[in-house]
């Protein structure tokens, strides 16, 4: 047991060099760049596949997560809330491909595929790449006055504007962060599972190695749940938390008020399978409720 304790385990560090005088994690990059460049290949193989008549298995099954998409974003934005579609199914591609990347870990210090949503860097660019363009769409939804009207004038009254905006600007640094650090948290632990497996190999009980035995199956079956479980859950989240932040900024002083609810309880509940579960079952009724009214 005392090789394992003694076993100086690491996680988080990357393969860096200068570029013009700022450092680049290079492992990441050229990770980031393959799942890039797998989305791109899913996009031109969709297209090409794309037919107007009997669709292939691949064509409905991309065909039924856009009209599902398409129902919930028009049953609480509305119409004018497309444009919000690809880029939220497009965040989801791309992060399902980052965290399926977790299947050719080997859990050693640098892996030759690293897994691009386990460097806070790619999660704070992908959450920036959402805050920008939400606050672009609330400015011309509620044009300059009603944006600053929105973080003036609540959730208290007005001679406590100097409250409400405080309260307001905490919570508009906080979204990015927390979209960010979520992704980020939960996939670097995953990375941090893997080292941990392959540091079974040094368990021995007296001259049987058996944590060589365990690795292998330890390592499959974490792998099964990770990949198939937390990578899909955790982009589902991502692209979900990226419709509601739109829907809020899009809506109305006084409306919008199931999608802040359900947007606190996504937050509240984290990226367990539960919470997944209970996200679903919300999602369903607000897109009902849209769509009968």
């Amino acid at each position: 047991m005392l090789p394992v304790l003694a076993t100086t385990i690491t996680v988080g560090d990357h393969i860096q060099r200068k570029i013009f005088g700022l450092t680049v994690n290079v492992d990441t990059l050229w990770a980031t760049a393959a799942a890039a460049l797998i989305v791109v290949v899913f996009a031109a193989i969709l297209r090409y596949k794309s037919t107007s008549g009997v669709p292939g298995k691949f064509q409905l099954a991309w065909e039924t997560a856009i009209e599902l998409t398409t129902r919930q974003v028009e049953g609480s934005i509305g119409p004018r809330g497309r444009a919000v579609i690809p880029l939220a199914l497009t965040l989801f591609v791309f992060i399902l491909i980052c965290n399926t990347f977790e299947i050719f870990g080997l859990g050693s210090h640098f892996d030759w595929l690293t897994v691009p949503t386990a460097d806070i860097n790619v999660t704070l660019a992908l959450a920036i790449i959402v805050i920008i363009p939400v606050h672009v769409a609330s400015v011309r939804s509620r044009g300059i006055r009603g944006y600053v009207r929105h973080y003036a004038m609540q959730p208290f009254p007005v001679f406590l504007m100097p409250a409400n905006v405080f309260i307001n600007v905490v919570e508009e640094v906080a979204k990015p962060l927390t979209l960010a650090l979520r992704l980020f948290g939960n996939m670097l632990s995953a990375a941090l599972m893997l080292t941990l497996i392959a540091y079974l190999g040094v368990w021995k009980i007296g001259a049987v190695p058996i944590g060589n035995v365990l690795v292998i199956p330890t390592n499959f079956i974490w792998k099964l749940f990770d990949v198939f479980l937390i990578g899909p859950i955790q982009a589902f989240i991502f692209a979900l938390l990226t419709i509601l932040y739109f829907d809020t900024a899009m809506a109305t002083d006084g409306h919008g008020h199931d999608s802040e609810e359900l947007l606190a309880d996504v937050r509240t509940q984290g990226g367990t399978s539960d919470a997944a579960d209970h996200t679903e079952r919300r999602v369903g009724t607000l897109s009902g409720t849209g769509a009968r009214s």
